[in-house]
């Protein structure tokens, strides 16, 4: 799920002010426990969901290597083939 700009902010703004309450001399434990709750709710908001395998990354930049190698091989007239069937087919 992607945040808009003014949701991160107003998360961002939600936070600070938890960790303000949180911060007060004199907090019961109970009132700390539950400020605590939120302040990880919005810190998990925060993060980002977006993450690359570094196998995916491995294969993709095989395939890349590969295809420009063929093409290199096919512009020089070394091998003359079809490139695309050397690419490996990625998994669903």
């Amino acid at each position: 799920m992607r945040l808009s700009k003014e949701a991160k902010k107003r998360i961002i703004e939600e936070r600070d002010l938890t960790f303000t309450k949180m911060s007060q001399e004199g907090i019961s434990d109970e009132d700390w426990t539950l400020y605590k709750k939120q302040y990880d709710g919005y810190c998990e908001m925060l993060k980002s969901n977006f993450k690359i395998s570094p196998d995916t990354l491995l294969v993709v930049g095989g395939n890349l290597l590969g295809i420009l190698l063929i093409l290199n091989f096919e512009k020089a007239e070394i091998v003359t083939s079809k490139a695309l069937n050397f690419v490996l087919k990625g998994r669903v």
